[in-house]
Order: structure tokens, then C-alpha cells, then sequence
């Protein structure tokens, strides 16, 4: 019985390795965006970088529950309570053009963030 188990436990867990299909490095979209706070920030004392990974990152998530992550978001302060991010991301079982096509239909919607509802003024992934 146990070497009955064992056989099944080893085909299904060969079957589960040889279907799965991560997402390769090469998957990654970069995207530019401009983002503008329901609040004002003050980018000396938030940590603007949590802040944009965990808005973009649940926002992905929630649209393709497969999220993988990325590299991580970089920020520029435009100083009028608006900030340019740029963020490389990956969804796993989706291309880059696919992620693409998600993240830019986020214009003109807001990303729920720890500190502020980020409004999506524009965005443009390559």
C-alpha cells in the first residue's frame, strides 16, 4: 500500500514539474509611470519605494492572482505632489506585451497604497 502511494505521490508530483511554466527573467515588462497621491506626501519620511511595490504589486495581483514580482520600483518627486515611478514586473503564465496590456489599462484608476490611494495619471510599459 505504502509503495502504491509512493508511485502516485512520484507521478504526480513529475507530472506537477514537467506542466508548471514560471515565468522567464524575460517576461519582465518595465513601466514609466505618473502617479499623483490622494494626500500629500512628503518624500523625505515615506518610504516611497514600499509604497510603489505594494501598490503596483497588489494591483497586478489582484488582476492576475499568478503575480510574480519584479526588480522593484524607482522614483523621482516632481515636486507638485506628483512622482514619476518606473517599475520592471512579471505575471507568471503572461508575456511581457500581455502584463503590458494590464498595467497601461490602469490609466485613470487609483492603486491602493499603505500611505495614499496613488491616481494613475499615465503609464507606458515597453
Amino acid at each position: 500500500m505504502l509503495s502504491n502511494f509512493a508511485k502516485i505521490f512520484v507521478t504526480l508530483a513529475t507530472v506537477a514539474a514537467v506542466t508548471a511554466s514560471p515565468t522567464k527573467r524575460d517576461d519582465t515588462t518595465t513601466c514609466s509611470f505618473l502617479l499623483h497621491p490622494d494626500v500629500t506626501i512628503d518624500s523625505t519620511t515615506t518610504n516611497l519605494v514600499a509604497e510603489f511595490n505594494y501598490a503596483i504589486g497588489r494591483t497586478l495581483a489582484i488582476a492576475v492572482p499568478s503575480h510574480q514580482g519584479g526588480s522593484g520600483s524607482t522614483w523621482t518627486d516632481n515636486g507638485d505632489n506628483t512622482f514619476n515611478v518606473q517599475d520592471t514586473i512579471a505575471a507568471v503564465g503572461e508575456t511581457s506585451a500581455s502584463t503590458a496590456a494590464i498595467i497601461e489599462g490602469w490609466i485613470g484608476t487609483s492603486l491602493l497604497g499603505p500611505t495614499a490611494n496613488w491616481f494613475v495619471e499615465s503609464v507606458d510599459c515597453i
